[in-house]
């Protein structure tokens, strides 16, 4: 009973996220791999975005008027009929 083995050698682990191929990076790798600045800015971006919309939800809801609500219509009930 002999196996016969192969000897592979250890597959090399990236020492950065830069050297691990594109279309192996997950999300987070490749946001580490941006540049600070460009992080920051779409960083700044986003922020801003979410902060305008909470200004402007807030601005719409002061300005249009609540809808009344539907008047209450009674069950009609065919047992109950005579």
């Amino acid at each position: 009973m002999s196996s016969k083995r192969s000897f592979e050698p250890p597959k090399a682990t990236p020492k950065s996220f830069r050297d691990v191929p594109v279309s192996k990076r997950s999300i987070w790798e490749s946001w580490a791999v941006l540049p600070a600045k460009t992080r920051l800015t779409l960083s700044l971006a986003i922020t801003g975005f979410a902060a305008l919309g909470l200004f402007m939800s807030d601005q719409l809801e002061k300005s249009l008027p609540e809808p009344r609500p539907a008047p209450a219509q009674p069950a009609h009930n065919d047992a109950t009929r005579t």
